[in-house]
């Protein structure tokens, strides 16, 4: 059978489902000087194979949040920098 096309959301998840909640939840949960990676924190939001919520719901948090998003990296390790952030273009 032919490849299945790459299907892209229409619309960007949002907090209304708690699952920004639970994401947030986790991430405060990171202790100083570790970190966790998109994955881990989607699956322990009870969110398997959603490691890009994780990204959406992170890049819609505040510079003045208490949630420590620079705690979470990409699978290589690496914090993923904001487009409109420090760092971005």
């Amino acid at each position: 059978p032919p490849p299945r096309p790459l299907t892209v959301p229409t619309t960007v998840p949002t907090a209304d489902g708690g699952e920004w909640r639970r994401i947030y939840a986790v991430v405060r949960r990171i202790p100083r000087g570790r970190v966790a990676t998109y994955g881990q924190v989607a699956t322990l939001a009870g969110l398997p194979r959603r490691a890009r919520v994780v990204g959406y719901a992170l890049h819609a948090v505040a510079e003045s949040s208490a949630v420590s998003w620079h705690r979470v990296v990409n699978v290589q390790g690496r914090i993923s920098l904001r487009v409109d952030g420090p760092g971005g273009g």
